[in-house]
């Protein structure tokens, strides 16, 4: 007799049905405490176990790619929201930053200490020096409306910046203490000296003190201003007095006169670097004195205001 073509395949089809049938309504049963029905689940559990870690693997693959495929877009629209609020986080750092070393500037060229009595404004450097022309010149953004006149001092809190020179309604120009052709009075508040100096040329952070202080007899340096002490501007300069410059660095002979001596300070402001100013709004002599003379004497070549007579 001959059997059908496949009926082999039938009758294991027939065979795999019948068990899968079998297992579920197995596993399916819930009958507590009824031992049979317990052995008969663990083992076709058992029994299945290889079954569906081959099916579990063969099917994975297509399962991650399906979830990779259809949440591709809400993966990416998270993505892109952490890279925003990333961005926008280290804007509000870099903002808060900034916004601390402008306070910092801020209080730095506001916070003047030595002189309380003199009124002043605050302003803000709205053009730094550049050129070959006006590199000793920046602008600020008060002028005349504000009070400030030509000839006044400019000084942060650390000490002088420079004078106001050209004045309009709401701008000012401010001639820089890197300008050697600025001659200061000064004071040397460890020996109570006054000469005249300016900064060396390209080198806006030196001034020096080149007239007016005589090298002490016999060489006796115990009369020799103390290295790191401080230099004021004095009484007789064109600024009101007792604005810092700076510490002394040097001290040393005139080369060309051994009888004169030679002072260098190393300024308190980097004139190259302002943010802020304040100017002091007290109008001093425009004269520069061409002999430093002592700080409680009048120079001989300033004039001195005089009050008006009755009727004038």
């Amino acid at each position: 007799m001959v059997l059908p073509q496949g009926g082999g395949r039938d009758r294991g089809r027939h065979r795999l049905v019948l068990l899968a049938l079998t297992a579920i309504t197995l596993l399916s049963l819930d009958l507590s405490g009824f031992g049979p029905i317990g052995t008969a689940q663990r083992w076709m559990r058992d029994l299945l176990h290889p079954v569906a870690e081959v099916t579990g693997a063969v099917v994975s693959p297509f399962a991650n790619a399906w979830n990779a495929i259809f949440d591709y877009g809400d993966l990416a629209a998270e993505r892109d929201q952490l890279r925003e609020d990333l961005d926008d986080a280290l804007g509000a750092q870099l903002a808060a930053e900034a916004e601390r070393e402008a306070f910092r500037r801020l209080l730095e060229a506001t916070e003047i200490t030595y002189l309380p009595t003199i009124p002043t404004e605050t302003a803000s450097v709205v053009r730094t020096a550049v050129g070959n022309f006006d590199d000793h010149v920046i602008t600020i953004d008060k002028g005349s409306n504000h009070g400030i006149r030509p000839g006044m001092a400019v000084v942060t809190g650390a000490g002088l910046v420079g004078r106001v020179d050209r004045v309009d309604a709401i701008t000012a120009n401010v001639q820089l203490l890197s300008d050697p052709n600025l001659v200061i009075g000064v004071r040397l508040a460890s020996t109570d000296e006054v000469g005249l100096g300016r900064t060396i040329p390209d080198d806006p952070l030196t001034f020096v003190i080149d007239r007016g202080l005589e090298w002490p007899e016999g060489d006796d340096q115990t009369l020799f201003p103390a290295i790191g002490s401080v230099v004021v501007t004095a009484a007789s300069s064109r600024y009101p007095a007792e604005i810092p410059l700076g510490r002394i660095t040097d001290v040393y002979l005139d080369p060309e006169n051994d009888i004169a001596m030679i002072v260098e300070v190393e300024l308190a402001n980097d004139v190259r670097d302002l943010s802020y100013v304040t100017v002091l709004l007290a109008l001093g002599v425009d004269q520069v004195p061409m002999v430093p003379t002592p700080s409680t004497s009048i120079p001989l070549n300033i004039e001195v205001p005089q009050e008006p007579e009755a009727g004038q």
